[in-house]
């Protein structure tokens, strides 16, 4: 039998049957440790069950078209990036990580934007360059249900992880999608400055005609890319980069960077330059760069 895993739970596997719709909870082969195979919800797998005794067992795990390490989840085809207005406030460098995080494992990047009835004006200028540049901004609000419905849309037919903090909004969206109010919501602590987590683990919800899944919030996302990807990656740098003097520019320190130049004329904002030079910073470190909010 065929199936996809949509939770992994203490050393257990829910894997949903392709056929008949029905859930299996399945241990994995012994002999993975052994190949260092190591499942993760989103695996399309092959399974056997043994009615008799009631044992389902994990034979074979099938090409991934790709996998996010944090969280472990495989086979993603959209990732909607979720950021609030306020509490906690929009992060545009977390943004940037995960936009780079989501374009390297050639999953779409759509910038979802939380209680957007605060939204302010310095917000919509950013957000205005991030559309500019190609990317999709959607400005939600699941208490008012503003663009729930388009969300709704685009989502058909897809695998779907929500990236974003704690109480940013992520559950929140999913009961609006669900229209119920079944998922725990998460709460913002102000003497932390963020959320607090909710969602303990990785799993696929049903929605409609997709799948949606949760991740634990996280404000930090740790990168594993080529550096000489990065200036390909920033859509807005892609107008701009065949003007440069060298093919290779990386935009920092070559001379008739036509990137720089686009930056000090503000046709690319300083802020997502900066977000650039500080996460090559990070790559070239191998850690977390101080950077001032």
């Amino acid at each position: 039998m065929r199936g996809f895993i949509i939770k992994s739970l203490a050393g257990s596997f829910y894997v949903l049957n392709n056929l008949n719709n029905q859930i299996y909870i399945c241990k994995a082969k012994g002999n993975f440790r052994n190949q260092n195979i190591i499942p993760v919800c989103g695996d399309e797998v092959e399974f056997d069950y043994d009615k008799q005794n009631d044992f389902a067992i994990i034979l074979n795990v099938l090409p991934r078209k790709n996998i996010l390490i944090r969280p472990p989840i495989a086979n993603v085809d959209i990732g909607l990036i979720v950021m609030s207005t306020i509490k906690p406030n929009f992060d545009f460098y977390l943004v940037d990580k995960m936009i780079i995080s989501l374009t390297m494992q050639n999953i779409e990047p759509i910038i979802v934007v939380s209680k957007c009835e605060f939204i302010d004006d310095n917000q919509k200028k950013i957000l205005e360059n991030y559309q500019d540049a190609g990317y999709k901004v959607i400005l939600t609000s699941s208490y008012k249900n503003i663009n729930i419905e388009e969300i709704d849309k685009i989502i058909t037919n897809k695998k779907v992880i929500l990236c974003g903090q704690s109480g940013v909004g992520k559950s929140s969206l999913i009961n609006a999608l669900l229209k119920e109010n079944n998922r725990q919501v998460g709460s913002y602590s102000e003497k932390l400055g963020r959320g607090k987590h909710q969602t303990r683990e990785v799993e696929f919800i049903l929605i409609n005609n997709s799948y949606v899944a949760d991740s634990p919030g996280f404000s930090r996302l740790d990168l594993n890319i080529d550096i000489q990807s990065m200036p390909r990656i920033f859509k807005d740098f892609a107008k701009y980069a065949n003007n440069c003097r060298y093919a290779t520019c990386n935009h920092i320190n070559e001379p008739d960077c036509a990137v720089k130049e686009a930056v000090s004329k503000n046709k690319i904002l300083e802020i997502r330059y900066n977000n650039y030079l500080h996460i090559v910073k990070e790559l070239k470190e191998g850690k977390q760069v101080w950077r001032k909010k």
